[in-house]
């Protein structure tokens, strides 16, 4: 029996110990590497409106939702202002210049001088993990609010091919979120998988993290890396795909100063690949991505009918990755003593068939 074999999915498990006892919270090149965790940084193609992830394993909707169905008119203004719109925070400028009678000219916009009532307003409407979780409710309700479409009752969520998943715990499984009393607070939520067939182990998620990124600290934030590496533990002990080698999820990452990312992650049993969009700042209504995190919530893989097999571009510890309809569903290792380029596609279909069966 392989290593591999007696103790499945090692690496994931020896992972998350020692992301617990990461210090840093913006975790530096070496202390990714020493934890055999890869990221790259992928850019937004704004002819195709997609992220360039390659090998891609996860494709937007490819309508303009929010365009292509809009709010049905019985949606009330005050629905929309709530639910719709993501709140504005304000800066301690904004606090002097709207209350001119409790500041003097020239007041310095630094905390200490706003009167201790703007100061707590400040400082509630500046909480990181709050900011966080407001953007991913917007997110969540675009998708369940009535809009004109096919029917008369219609939402976007009645265009997913997903559905809400929660495992079954059991002892030893990590619970996924940290709370205000642990040094780092963090959570998932969102999660969904694919109920098309056949089953595939890719996943979706989003993540909350309480910590602000800075124009100097933009990288991947050990929160992140906990919730991710968390939630894959969970997907690699459910039972249909505890046999596969990989397991790709799709991250919603929101963060203080109302900022968030996309990142695919995937796990191929020897490491962690992250590729990562760029930060976008949800604090500017008219550059928000809102559109483009509705149509990746809503991310959908076209059947395969005929499958190839391409050279692994990723150095993700295999050779190469299967691909159908310009969808990859699996990466997989060549056995050596299969020389055939015939055979071994053939092998690599068979056993990789099983493996999303």
């Amino acid at each position: 029996m392989t290593e591999s074999q007696a103790e499945p999915h090692a690496f994931l498990r020896s992972l998350f110990q020692r992301l617990q006892d990461l210090e840093p919270d913006f975790p530096s090149p070496e202390d990714l590497q020493g934890l055999g965790i890869q990221t790259f940084e992928v850019p937004f193609d704004p002819d195709e409106e997609s992220l360039k992830f390659d090998p891609c394993f996860f494709r937007p909707h490819p309508d303009k939702l929010l365009e292509k169905y809009p709010i049905h008119p019985e949606v009330e203004q005050d629905y929309r202002e709530t639910y719709l719109e993501i709140p504005h925070a304000r800066t301690i400028q904004e606090y002097i210049k709207d209350s001119p009678t409790e500041y003097p000219p020239h007041t310095a916009p630094i905390l200490e001088n706003l009167t201790w009532m703007d100061r707590d307003e400040y400082e509630f409407d500046n909480i990181e993990y709050e900011q966080a979780q407001e953007i991913e409710s917007v997110i969540s309700s675009h998708l369940e609010t009535l809009r004109q479409g096919p029917s008369d009752y219609f939402t976007l969520e009645q265009l997913r091919n997903q559905e809400y998943w929660s495992p079954d715990y059991e002892a030893g499984d990590p619970w996924p979120s940290e709370g205000y009393s642990a040094p780092r607070t963090w959570g998932v939520v969102s999660p969904y998988r694919y109920t098309d067939r056949p089953l595939k182990p890719h996943s979706l998620m989003s993540s909350l993290a309480h910590i602000r990124p800075t124009e100097t600290h933009q990288g991947i934030t050990t929160h992140e890396l906990r919730a991710i590496v968390c939630t894959m533990l969970l997907r690699v002990n459910h039972k249909p795909f505890r046999r596969c080698r990989i397991h790709p999820v799709l991250v919603f990452s929101y963060m203080g100063a109302q900022q968030g990312r996309i990142i695919q992650a995937l796990y191929d049993g020897k490491k962690m690949i992250l590729q990562c969009s760029q930060l976008w700042n949800f604090g500017d209504a008219e550059k928000a991505p809102v559109e483009l995190f509705v149509r990746y919530r809503l991310s959908h893989r076209s059947p395969f009918s005929t499958a190839v097999f391409g050279i692994n571009k990723m150095n993700a510890g295999a050779d190469g990755y299967l691909e159908a309809n310009g969808d990859v569903f699996a990466i997989v290792e060549v056995k050596p003593n299969i020389r055939d380029p015939n055979k071994r596609q053939e092998f690599l279909w068979q056993e990789t068939g099983e493996m999303i069966a």
